[in-house]
This record gives C-alpha cells, sequence and structure tokens, in this order.
C-alpha cells in the first residue's frame, strides 16, 4: 500500500505541478477560450497523464468563447427593452422578458437562447481514466480548466474588495451579486412596462421607476464591454492551471493506490471561463453513461492564493452543496489543523464546472481558495496572476486536502455496496 496523503506535509513535492505550470504559461500565455493555446495547454496535460499510464482523450464540443460578449448581449437586450417602456410598452416587456428569461437559464445551464446569437467554435474536453480494480461501483470525476479569463476594469483588486468583501445582512445578500439584481430588475421592468400599457395615460408617472430598473443593466452593458473591447487573457497561473495541474498529480497519488471498485476521471475542460461550456458539453454527453446515482463531481478552481473553501454555485438561484458532501468536508478539515475550516463560500457571479452536472442531478461540489480580505483569490482575473505570485505551500495543501477528501467519498459510498 502506498502512502495516501495521510504522511505528506505541504512543501514536500511542489516543483512537480509548479514545473508543470510553468511549462504551460511559457508555451500557451494566452489561453483564450477555445483558441489555439488552449487546446495545446490540453495537449501538454494529456501528455503528462499518459505518461503515468492512463488512457487519455480529447472530446470536440462547440460553444462560444467570450462570456462577457454573452452579458453584454443580455443586458443590452434589457436596456433596450427599459429604454422603450414610454413608448412601445408592449415591445419592452418582450425584450425585459427575454433578457432575463434567457439568462437565468444560461445562468443555471438549463439552456441557451441569446447565447446563440454569438458565434459558436469548435473546443475541447481532456478526460484521463483510472479504470477500477475489481468491479466498478463508484465514479468520482476531478475537474480543473484549461483556459483562462478575459480582465479588466472590473476585476481590479480595488473593485473586487470594495464589492466582495464586506458581508451583508441575509435579507440584503442579493445585492452583493450584481448579475442576480440585473436579472430580477428586468423581470420587475416588464411587469411596469406592461402597467404602463394599460394605463390610459400612458403611466408617464412611472418613468423613473422604468429609468431606475434600467440601472443595472446599463452597468452591466459597459463593464463587459469595456472588457470585450480589451480583448486581455490573463497568465491563469493560479485559475487555473493550478486546478489542471492539480488533476495530473491526484492522477499520480492514485495510480497505483486507490480502493477496490473506484474508478477516477480526470478531466480538463475548454471554455470555463466562458461560461462553463466544457462541463456542459460533458454532462451532456455523458448522462447516459455516468449514472448519477453513482458518480461524484469534484472541480478544482484555483487552488491557492488564499484560504481552501467549498464553492456555493448559483449567482441567481441559488444551488446548494449536498449536505452530505459538506459533512465529508468538515470531518476531513478536521483531520488535519493544516486544512482549517473550509467554510462554504457563496460565489457573488459566474459559476465552476460542477453546476452543469449539479443541474443535471449529480452530487458534487467545487473546491477553490478565497482571500477573505478581498472576497476573491488574490490576483483574481488579474494580469498579477502569474507564476510568481502562486502559492506553492498552498497548493500543495490543496491537493492534500482534496485527495483526502476524495479517500473519504470513496470509503463512505463504497461501504454502501
Amino acid at each position: 500500500m502506498k502512502d495516501n496523503g495521510s504522511n505528506r506535509h505541504p512543501g514536500d513535492q511542489p516543483e512537480d505541478m509548479v514545473g508543470l505550470i510553468r511549462r504551460i504559461l511559457e508555451t500557451c500565455p494566452r489561453r483564450a477560450p477555445a483558441s489555439r493555446q488552449e487546446h495545446e495547454a490540453q495537449r501538454m496535460l494529456k501528455e503528462a497523464f499518459e505518461s503515468l499510464g492512463l488512457r487519455a482523450e480529447m472530446v470536440p464540443f462547440r460553444f462560444n468563447a467570450n462570456l462577457y460578449a454573452n452579458l453584454a448581449v443580455h443586458f443590452g437586450v434589457g436596456l433596450l427593452g427599459s429604454a422603450l417602456s414610454g413608448r412601445r410598452p408592449g415591445l419592452s416587456a418582450l425584450l425585459s422578458t427575454v433578457a432575463a428569461g434567457s439568462y437565468l437559464a444560461d445562468s443555471t445551464r438549463k439552456g441557451y437562447l441569446l447565447r446563440r446569437l454569438l458565434p459558436w467554435r469548435t473546443s475541447h474536453n481532456l478526460l484521463a481514466t483510472l479504470p477500477a480494480s475489481g468491479r466498478p461501483s463508484l465514479r468520482i470525476v476531478v475537474i480543473g480548466h484549461a483556459d483562462a479569463a478575459y480582465t479588466g476594469l472590473l476585476f481590479h483588486p480595488e473593485v473586487i474588495k470594495r464589492f466582495t468583501s464586506h458581508a451583508m445582512p441575509p435579507s440584503m445578500e442579493w445585492l452583493g451579486r450584481s448579475l442576480a439584481l440585473a436579472t430580477w430588475s428586468q423581470f420587475v421592468s416588464a411587469g411596469v412596462a406592461l402597467l404602463r400599457a394599460g394605463l390610459r395615460s400612458g403611466g408617464s408617472t412611472l418613468w423613473p421607476v422604468s429609468l431606475a430598473l434600467g440601472i443595472p443593466a446599463a452597468i452591466a452593458v459597459a463593464t463587459n464591454l469595456e472588457i470585450v473591447f480589451r480583448d486581455e487573457i490573463v497568465p491563469g497561473a493560479n485559475d487555473n492551471l493550478s486546478g489542471a495541474a492539480a488533476t495530473v498529480e491526484l492522477a499520480r497519488r492514485f495510480a497505483d493506490d486507490r480502493p477496490d471498485g473506484l474508478e477516477l476521471v480526470f478531466v480538463v475542460t475548454g471554455c470555463e471561463e466562458a461560461g462553463t461550456g466544457g462541463a456542459m458539453a460533458l454532462a451532456d454527453a455523458r448522462l447516459n453513461d455516468w449514472e448519477p446515482y453513482r458518480t461524484v463531481i469534484i472541480a478544482l478552481d484555483g487552488l491557492t492564493n488564499g484560504e481552501l473553501r467549498v464553492f456555493e454555485e448559483g449567482e441567481i438561484l441559488k444551488v446548494p452543496t449536498p449536505a452530505w458532501l459538506l459533512e465529508l468536508v468538515e470531518k476531513t478539515a478536521a483531520s488535519d489543523s493544516s486544512f482549517g475550516t473550509v467554510a462554504p463560500f457563496q460565489i457573488p457571479s459566474g459559476a465552476t464546472d460542477v453546476l452543469p452536472f449539479r443541474a443535471r442531478g449529480y452530487d458534487g461540489l467545487s473546491l477553490g481558495c478565497v482571500d477573505p480580505a478581498f472576497g476573491s483569490p488574490r490576483h483574481y482575473h488579474h494580469p498579477s496572476d502569474t507564476l510568481d505570485n502562486l502559492d506553492p505551500v498552498q497548493l500543495q495543501r490543496s491537493v492534500d486536502f482534496t485527495e483526502r477528501l476524495i479517500r473519504a467519498i470513496a470509503a463512505a459510498k463504497l461501504a454502501h455496496e
């Protein structure tokens, strides 16, 4: 029996992961979603998996490449609806409803409407499999992503700190989720437009309400267009080459030491930064093969530059982490004081690769680091997300925790077989 991680200490061997991250950064410094460099990074990771003896494959899919163009389209349609509230209230209500309804479906990974107005491109998912020894009874899918994020003024550290680091009262928590505010305001705007259409005077007294309801959409359009026109990709050493390199390290640790009946699939998705496109395609493609009742998903997204947390999904409608997984996280964290508390953290916007699977009935969770002083990882979606600013000790500690959590999940699930 090989060392299962219980005797490892942070900093024992971070060089392998850091070295892999360095090579990818040097070869693929601009890994935009659905780009050649995204694909090249996955090819390098494929070679790393194959060097460990894993069977690896690249699976193509199609998705659009720019999340911020998608956001600008959605809330641009909503802003147009708000602007037409006085003169064309019926059309205003329709546009506001389409914008809000489309983004609600988009954000919950139930389907796409306005996103389809944008061009779609070919990207890939990388899958590397460690088959079960003995009869397969449980599958754990560990996901990182290869692409890096666009950046803009929205991700300046002071902007992030101002809007995410201050806790709000539970009744006002939704105000901290800007896209939720912009989406719900469009539903209300549609109702106001219909009310104005029904009033004899044309509802002129309601114009200030229509104006106010359009402000969140206007802010969303302006901030996202700035990112689109800037067209700058960050290095993404932490977000998310740390998660991608961690999948290779975890494959190494489990290659010759895993419980009987456990199949492990390591995935490096494409187009995560475009809106979890790779995970969405994978969840749809494997729903019949990966039975949800015996499959658990673990997404790794930014494993350094903060304290390890369980990301709670749902920028508009919350998607709580299954209670049994949170219980195992708590027990795993308590097994070693170096892990800290690994508490839940509500993501204010966006999503991780676990969300499409949760939307299709899979149990799963997402792990990543957050600096409490910023309300995000340090250097989040910023040009400073470089190798020099990567914390190798925290990366090692995060991988140690993930390994121990995988073993705890396997022990809990396989005990009932």
